[in-house]
Order: C-alpha cells, then structure tokens, then sequence
C-alpha cells in the first residue's frame, strides 16, 4: 500500500542515488549514513505538515528530474520541418518548454546579429552599405527558418496544455519588417529582397496559391458531394419532401467547404482551433441574443421533419395564403396570387394552422346552385349532371354528386360536387358555373333573386 512512510523511503534512494552520481568521490557509506538522518517521524507530524511537507518534497523531486533535460531539437537548427515535427511528438510538456525556450533563445541570437549589422549600417555608406543591406536580409531568412522551426514546438507544446502566449509575443515582435518613413529606400529593399527570398515573398505567395487552389477544390468537390447526397436521398426516399432535399443537400456542401477552408487556412499557417474556439463562445453569448431566431430555426427542423408542406404547393399559413417558393430554417417565402413574395417566419408558421391546399392528388370542387320553387328539380339535377359527366377533367371515380340540398327563403338549392385533379380545380369550377347557367337559360329554368312582396292595407 502506497503510504506516507513509504513514500519518503523511495524519495531518499533517489536522492541518495542522485547524489551519489553527482558526486562519485564520495563514501557511499557514508553519504547513506547521512541520508539516514533526514526522515522526520511521522507520527509527530499534524495531518496540515505532513501533507506540506510531501508537497513541497514531491515538487523538489520533480524539479530535479526537470533540470536535468537539455534542448534535442536545436542541436541542428537546420533540421527539416518533417523531422522537428516528428521529435516534438513523444516530449513531454516540461521538455517542450526547455525545447521552446532553446529556440528563442536562437531566435534572439539571430536578431542580435540583424540589428548589429543594422547599427553598422547607419554609418554606412555607398557600396559598403549595400553589403550590410544584403547581409541583412541574408540573416532575416535564417530567422525566418528558426522562427518556422520554433512555431512547430509552441504548437506542440500548446497541444500538450502548455501556454506559449509570452513565446508568441516575443516571436511576433522580433520577427517583422520595420518600416520607417525616413529611410523608404532602405526599407523598401528590404521588403523587396523579402518578397524575392524563398522564405519571405515566395513561399506565401505558394501559399496563398496553394489556399485559392484548395478552395476551388473542395468548392468543386461540395457541388459534386451535394448532387450525389440529392440523387441519393431521390432513389432511396421517393417519398422524401423538395425541403429535406434541398436542406441535406446545403447542409452537405456547406460542410465539406468549412473543411476545405479549415485546410486551406492550415496551409498558409494559420491555426484553426483559436477561430473554432472563438465561434463557440460567441455562439453560446449569441444564443441569448438571438432566442427568436433559434425559435425560428427550432420550428424550421419541425417543418422540415414532419414536412406539412413542400416547395410549390398552395398553403395558407402565418396568415398568409400562396404559393411556397423557398425555404430555409429561419423563414418560408411565399409568392401569393397578386404575385407579391411575402416572407413568414417559420416560428409564427409551426405555431399556428397550417392549410395545405394542393397536398393532395384530387380535389372536390363545392359549387350550389338555386332554381325557383316552380322549377322541376328533377330536371335540374339531370341537367347539372349532365355537364359534370361531359366535362374532360371531372373525374369519374369518385363519381360527381348533384343533390337536392335545402329549401331556401327564395329559391331550392342544388349542391354539385365533382371530383377532379388539384391542378384542374378552378379550370373545372368556372366552366361548369358557365355551362349551367347557359343550359338554365335554354331548358327555362330560372334562378331567383331575393325579392320582399310589400302589402298596403289603407287604415281610416
């Protein structure tokens, strides 16, 4: 069992070893009879010591072990970039601060050199000044290099929960051109030899190639991505509404092209997990700001999932009646008859009833008709039934009903119910209300208009 008695016996013969290493000279005997001294009986310690003490013997223990790693990586400055990367993999976060601060310490001494060399330059002149100016951008390159090959450690060394903020800041500070407006002519070479070296000017100008060429890519590869997720969703949900369609297939391409912007970013060296972390907590703050729009894109999911309605049909929603012509999770466009485009929010549309004129195949059309009480109603049925059987787009099955619905204050009313399709429903609708009247008027049969008989009775 690990105790506080046997931890202090294992902590002497590390020291006791250690010691004994560092200082070979010496009697081990006696060094041991020595270290027999050091324990403190336990048993006279109050709980808050002991536990004081441990601590402050663990982290001296700690302390010692750290002391003794000495920077790898920097044995070669001019290792390669794979290989550095390869190296910093298995350290561990202590050894990786040692390797940090070993590469800023080159860092510094390659910028020591540059503004030495800048010193001598402002008591230069003619072509001895030139030379410095050469010298100089020779020796930003190489910090170029040390600075590439120091970001991989602070990288590595963030990864494994060290903060490298103060590291940054010093990199940040010695590794930029300073312009100043009264030597335009110094720095201005200077920036031109930057932007001609292989590690200034080219590499971003590779770069920055690299980055247009990577977004073009997955921008192609989302499109591609988006129709095959579109054609799938076709052949495996016949059933599947043009809303869910269109929202998979966004949703796919949107995706795969923050992928390809998250690689394209890497590429030119800008790390994406800062942005990642950025969004999210504005995200969570945004999301108290913004609860009507949520509620918006909550009702948009409900809509999309239980799908009431698809893109091109009639629905009367929100207090609107029209057609749907575009869809999103926060709002629904319609295009009404008047040819105006209103657009709903999805929440007042989830939280209200919603009429789906066109959902179905087939309709039945509701018309009534009124004939004078001396009229034949039989003959009117017949009539009315008559055109409903010769029109081309009444359906047959189910089959049209005329009947005899109500005796009115002035007229007997006739119901005429065809079945037909839904695209057909008004085409059906005013044709018969035409042809009845037209057959009315040539068989004799009339329709009554309200009209008030008025008696006058004279009073003396």
């Amino acid at each position: 069992m690990w105790t506080p008695d046997s931890f202090l016996i294992m902590l002497q013969g590390n020291i006791s070893k250690r010691n004994e290493n560092d200082s070979r000279g010496r009697s081990t005997d006696l060094y041991l009879a020595h270290t027999m001294t050091l324990p403190i009986p336990i048993q006279r310690l109050n709980q808050a010591t002991m536990t004081l003490f441990l601590w402050v013997a663990m982290s001296s223990f700690i302390f010692l072990q750290a002391g003794d790693y000495q920077s790898q990586t920097t044995a070669d400055p001019d290792i390669s970039v794979e290989s550095l990367k390869l190296r910093v993999i298995p350290l561990e976060k202590s050894e990786l601060q040692v390797e940090t601060e070993a590469w800023q310490d080159l860092l510094k001494s390659k910028a020591t050199e540059i503004i030495e060399l800048e010193i001598q330059e402002i008591s230069a002149e003619g072509e001895e000044k030139d030379q410095i100016n050469q010298r100089v951008a020779a020796k930003a390159r190489e910090r170029t290099l040390i600075a590439d090959r120091m970001t991989i450690v602070m990288n590595a060394f963030q990864t494994k929960g060290g903060d490298p903020a103060e590291f940054k800041d010093y990199m940040a500070s010695v590794t930029g051109i300073q312009v100043d407006i009264k030597e335009i002519g110094k720095t201005s070479s200077r920036v031109v030899s930057w932007l001609k070296s292989e590690e200034g000017g080219i590499r971003w100008a590779v770069n920055l190639l690299w980055f247009v060429v990577t977004l073009i890519v997955f921008r192609f590869i989302a499109l591609l991505l988006g129709n095959i997720t579109r054609k799938a969703l076709e052949r495996t949900a016949g059933n599947s509404s043009e809303l869910s369609k269109n929202f998979f297939t966004h949703a796919v391409r949107k995706l795969i092209f923050l992928v390809g912007l998250i690689v394209a970013l890497d590429l030119i060296g800008v790390k994406s997990g800062p942005f990642l972390a950025a969004f999210g907590a504005a995200g969570f703050i945004l999301g108290f700001a913004l609860q009507d729009t949520l509620a918006n894109l909550a009702a948009g999911i409900m809509i999309l999932f239980h799908r009431p309605y698809d893109i091109g049909n009639f629905v009367t929603a929100g207090g609107v009646t029209g057609k749907v012509t575009r869809m999103n999770l926060a709002a629904t466009t319609f295009l009404t008859g008047d040819n105006q485009q209103v657009i709903v929010p999805n929440g007042s549309i989830w939280g209200d009833v919603i009429t789906n004129v066109t959902g179905s195949e087939t309709r039945r059309v509701d018309m009534s008709f009124g004939i004078s009480y001396d009229d034949d109603m039989d003959k009117a049925e017949s009539l009315i039934l008559d055109i409903l059987k010769q029109h081309p787009k009444v359906l047959k099955h189910p089959a049209p009903a005329v009947k005899t619905h109500e005796l009115g204050d002035f007229s007997v009313n006739l119901i005429c119910r065809p079945w037909v399709k839904t695209a057909d429903y008004w085409t059906v609708h005013w044709d018969v209300i035409k042809q009845v009247k037209k057959r009315f008027d040539a068989e004799g049969l009339s329709f009554p208009y309200p009209q008030h008989d008025v008696h006058v009775s004279q009073v003396s």
